[in-house]
């Protein structure tokens, strides 16, 4: 791949070309991880379903840090990209992933001994806890593998290899997939099994990463201690604001899940089924940022600020066609998401409530996630930072209260909708109106 790859041609033929290789990566980890939930559904246990939800908030969390170590490689990565250095793009992957694999070693410790904590302070007890225990200390065992795997993809697309960047997520996606029935079922291993099947294959899509980022594109270079320090600190301000934002979602999450166990196993786990298919139909939503990142990254650094715009538009419009086909299907399948999961009567309306009427206010959930692309490629994690935090402290937590207060499990439910119309809105102006201004001396200034 050369340099400034997406600083020539036809805008939206950059998105659509990454966009579809990182939804059909992300369809396939998404779908393995709601086979995950179908697997265990099939044990009929209905405690096993709420401890996935219980541990949810905890892999978040480190999937908050892996995201925040990988979008400082795509900002880093495209801006020299951008530039026309490949030399210095190879300094800057070769420095990030040695932060981050530091990192990693570091948080594996820590989470392993807090997780029996976390798990009480959000509200599971029994064998409930005692299972959802069980599961997180074998996935956060592999924190470094994810971060490295994580990492690599996301040199991958800075550069526009986008195809290598997909097929290292089908591998895995294919291995957890063949390996959780025989984990699950054949060695008799229950919700342990399914651990072991994520940690496997997070190891194979590692592998593939790493093999097309070093032996195929060369895209690690030598370590440079003169310039590591300063790299240092260029992938802390990327990475620490990523990681507090993505780290409010888990923490808003473990809210949700605490008020609906107010209301009984059946409420947690309609919520637990809701966490699993929402990445799921909603996988556009998130492919979408992984596909401008480097687009935008890229564009901002060669100073052309027009063809930035049109990333912009360009990508609203194909969020507003998305969702509109997105919630048509949820309305109409209702009843098969239920019965998929052998829903009880009382989880199968509240996943009613979702499909029908929670659902469409996704829309404001990808407005934000654009925006959040925006901000951090552009060296304003800390605004994307803000927004987020803002939106699980004063979005999250106030309306999913007053929701349970005033309609229970529903209004949980309700709460949550409401916060992403009301951050999701603010973000997309914020966004908008920075992406409107003309280039200043700072935007010059973060550009080179």
């Amino acid at each position: 791949m050369k340099p400034r790859h997406f600083v020539e041609g036809p805008v939206l033929r950059h998105i659509f070309g990454m966009a579809h290789t990182s939804m059909l990566a992300l369809i396939a980890l998404v779908a393995v991880d709601a086979l995950d939930l179908f697997f265990l559904s099939l044990l009929g246990d209905v405690e096993i379903v709420a401890a996935l939800g219980f541990a949810w908030p905890v892999i978040f969390f480190t999937l908050a840090v892996s995201l925040g170590i990988s979008i400082a490689m795509t900002a880093l990565v495209a801006k020299a990209e951008g530039h026309g250095d490949r030399t210095r793009a190879r300094i800057y992957a070769t420095h990030i992933i040695i932060v981050g694999l530091a990192l990693s070693l570091v948080m594996t410790a820590v989470l392993w001994f807090a997780v029996p904590g976390l798990l009480s302070l959000f509200g599971a007890t029994g064998r409930v806890h005692e299972l959802g225990q069980s599961y997180l200390r074998i996935v956060v065992m592999c924190l470094p593998i994810l971060i490295l795997s994580m990492s690599s993809g996301a040199l991958l697309r800075a550069i526009g290899a986008k195809q290598r960047a997909m097929n290292a997520k089908l591998v895995g996606a294919a291995v957890n997939a063949i390996l959780d029935p025989i984990f699950i079922f054949g060695f008799d291993w229950g919700v342990e099994g399914a651990a072991w099947a994520t940690v496997i294959s997070r190891l194979a899509i590692m592998a593939v990463a790493l093999d097309g980022a070093t032996r195929v594109y060369r895209m690690l270079g030598r370590f440079d201690a003169r310039l590591f320090w300063r790299d240092c600190g260029e992938i802390g301000r990327i990475t620490v604001p990523v990681t507090i934002s993505k780290a409010g979602a888990p923490a808003g999450s473990a809210f949700v899940m605490a008020t609906m166990a107010q209301f009984g196993d059946h409420a947690v786990a309609a919520v637990s089924i809701i966490e699993r298919i929402a990445p799921f139909v909603f996988v556009g939503l998130y492919a979408l940022p992984q596909a401008i990142g480097p687009i935008i990254g890229q564009n901002f650094a060669a100073g052309e600020m027009a063809r930035v715009r049109t990333v912009w538009h360009d990508a609203l419009g194909l969020i507003a066609v998305y969702m509109a086909v997105v919630w048509a299907g949820l309305f109409l399948f209702q009843d098969g998401f239920a019965n998929l999961f052998r829903a009880t009567d009382e989880t199968a309306f509240y996943l009613a409530v979702f499909c029908s009427f929670i659902a469409p206010l996704y829309l404001f959930q990808g407005l934000q996630f654009i925006s959040q692309t925006f901000f951090n490629v552009t060296g304003r994690s800390w605004v994307a930072m803000l927004l987020d935090l803002a939106k699980e402290l004063l979005g999250v937590v106030p309306f999913v209260w007053l929701g349970s207060q005033w309609f229970g499990a529903v209004g949980v439910l309700a709460g949550q909708g409401s916060g992403m119309v009301v951050f999701g809105t603010l973000s997309a102006l914020v966004g908008y109106g920075l992406i409107r201004r003309k280039p200043d001396r700072r935007t010059v200034v973060m550009a080179k």
